[in-house]
């Protein structure tokens, strides 16, 4: 019975084949070697060719695309091993319901890469690279598991290439602009975390995830320890995030002068609280842009009100520009 459970032997036509049983219950068979052998060298070649890993799995020649994609937004890994940020994760699950699931019924290593390519073709610029990234990576995941044949037949995507362009330019803020910004910015929290996103540059939902015990008075940082988007707390994105990040003598004085002012001030208390959920979390970064931000900017005259996109990226953005045209 434990054999029947991860496969039997037949010997037939002078070969050894080994049986086994896919997901849907299906018969399967694979041939082994000569029928000479015997059931103890049959199991080690089985062991060697990974066979005993189809028992119980989706038939690789049948598999679709949606059922590699499920796995693969199940499985939640970056290529490191590490589990994917918090806010990949949501990424990932919007283009695939958004966007991937097009290819959901389709058979995996059956999809044409000149499909795809047409497809690719008709999405908006700033889409193409990462939808065509993603799809890669669907596909490698799925090789990697034996969901799909590891044969270069059964993987499309090197065949299809996305334009990494696209036609959206950030808005980049020259220090002038963020100070007309912040002039028209009344509410003392908001003000304090545009300032400290223009001059630190860090993430929004990184800025939005601190707390005081984070704050290194007298090293003079910010530790980047969480990450706060979706209205979930989580990892920072990226390795290069969770880097200390140096603090201007200015900007510990604006934060000391902050803390004595909020009513949340523990180490424990989140430095952007929401103040209508008893400081519990921190603030919703969107909510800030739209209510806030967006239009102090257009009040200032730095964005049109038809402006697609603005918000804390471009404070992000200013700073960096600023500092690299002053060397």
């Amino acid at each position: 019975e434990t054999l029947m459970a991860k496969g039997w032997f037949r010997r037939k036509k002078g070969k050894l084949v080994y049986f086994y049983y896919n997901a849907n219950g299906d018969e399967r068979s694979k041939v082994v070697g000569l029928d000479t052998m015997t059931d103890e060298e049959g199991w080690l070649e089985v062991g060697t060719l990974g066979l005993d890993k189809l028992v119980n799995q989706p038939d690789p020649a049948k598999v679709t695309f949606g059922e590699v994609l499920q796995h693969y937004l199940a499985y939640g890994k970056r290529n490191t091993g590490e589990d994917k940020a918090h806010s990949s994760k949501n990424t990932d699950g919007r283009n695939a319901r958004l966007h991937l699931s097009h290819w959901s019924q389709h058979v995996a290593k059956d999809i044409e890469p000149l499909e795809i390519q047409g497809w690719i073709d008709g999405l908006s610029k700033g889409l193409r690279s990462k939808l065509r990234n993603m799809m890669s990576a669907v596909y490698r995941h799925g090789q990697k598991f034996r969901m799909i044949p590891r044969t270069e037949e059964s993987n499309p995507m090197k065949w299809v290439s996305a334009t990494t362009v696209s036609d959206y330019e950030a808005v980049s803020l020259s220090p002038e602009e963020s100070f007309a910004i912040l002039e028209r910015i009344s509410d003392p929290l908001v003000r304090v975390l545009v300032i400290v996103v223009a001059v630190t540059a860090i993430r929004i939902g990184e800025a939005l995830g601190l707390m005081w015990s984070d704050i290194d008075w007298k090293k003079l940082k910010i530790n980047i320890r969480r990450d706060w988007v979706d209205g979930e707390l989580g990892r920072p994105k990226s390795r290069a995030s969770k880097a200390p990040v140096e603090m201007h003598e200015t900007l510990a004085a604006l934060l000391q002068a902050w803390r004595q002012q909020t009513p949340y001030s523990k180490d424990s208390d989140f430095l952007f609280p929401s103040f209508k959920l008893h400081g519990k979390q921190p603030r919703i970064g969107s909510m800030i842009v739209q209510d806030y931000v967006r239009p102090a900017a257009v009040a200032a005259g730095v964005i049109p009100e038809d402006c697609p996109r603005f918000g804390f990226h471009n404070l992000r953005h200013g700073l960096s520009t600023f500092l690299i045209e002053n060397g």
